[in-house]
């Protein structure tokens, strides 16, 4: 059956979040951990034309896939694979890069939040609750409920962040607009050595500096295009070289262009700081 995009979507740094219905797209490879969850089935292809019909599919980093046959009310997950959440992810599912392993081996249960059942694990920044308010504020809550199971890592509440983190994700915005944002830079912003600020980093955000910085660029451009802003202006802002280098980063990460997803995504609003200090 032919769907079209059509839903909301949570975007911060290591995680995308998009609920409503998948549409058909073309076959690509992204770097992230892609998860799926389904109320009706959907009907994925790999690069070998090899065909998988299921509810659930975690799909492991650049590895080419397509959506032949879309779904309504379906979940879909975009993880960072360096993180914590998506190294366990990739764990608990089993998933390999062939279609045939992309269906993991657990039993469906009658809802669309399938817990493979393993141990719980504290997530940090990235599994704060979305900002109540938002019409879809639920559905994105019970959403991320859906892919803590999956990956095991437990919401994040009250997070205490070492002071050093704290400083550096205030620093990293300023950093953003003139161009790449070096370890080294930040971690003489705030007095530690760069191996020390990395690890600290790591163990508070969920996910190393480099990549942190990179979503956040993209985060930042999304929510540009979605209120309006030509791919240029957004991109340039966000500390992109032009408009395409954005979309190409944009693809790579999410399979998509982001013109696509701007205009067929109720966007969630996110703050930069999504924790209690």
């Amino acid at each position: 059956m032919s769907h079209r995009w059509r839903g909301w979507c949570l975007l911060r740094p290591g995680l995308l979040l998009y609920g409503g219905t998948i549409g058909t797209n073309q076959l690509h490879a992204h770097h992230a951990v892609h998860l799926i969850v389904s109320p009706e089935p959907f009907t994925m292809a790999d690069a070998h034309g090899r065909r998988l019909t299921t509810r659930i599919a975690v799909i492991p980093p650049d590895t080419g896939h397509t959506i032949l046959t879309g779904a309504r009310g379906a979940l879909l997950a975009q993880l960072e694979p360096g993180s914590s959440p998506g190294r366990s992810l990739l764990a608990n599912s089993g998933a390999g890069v062939n279609s045939s392993t992309w269906g993991p081996p657990f039993p469906l249960l009658p809802h669309a939040g399938v817990s493979p059942g393993h141990r719980e694990v504290a997530a940090p920044l990235t599994f704060t609750r979305p900002l109540d308010g938002h019409e879809h504020s639920a559905e994105a809550a019970a959403a991320l409920k859906i892919v803590e199971d999956w990956t095991g890592h437990r919401a994040a509440g009250a997070i205490s962040m070492h002071p050093a983190v704290e400083m550096a994700l205030a620093v990293v915005p300023t950093l953003l607009v003139r161009g790449p944002v070096r370890l080294g830079e930040v971690a003489a912003a705030v007095h530690l050595s760069p191996s020390r600020l990395a690890h600290l980093f790591s163990a508070h955000v969920g996910i190393p500096l480099r990549p942190y910085v990179r979503w956040q660029r993209i985060q930042h451009a999304i929510r540009l295009v979605a209120a309006g802003e030509t791919l240029t202006s957004a991109a340039h802002s966000a500390g992109f070289t032009d408009g395409s280098h954005f979309t190409r980063v944009f693809r790579h990460n999410f399979g998509t262009a982001p013109s696509t997803l701007a205009a067929a995504i109720d966007w969630l609003p996110e703050t930069t700081r999504s924790y209690k200090p």
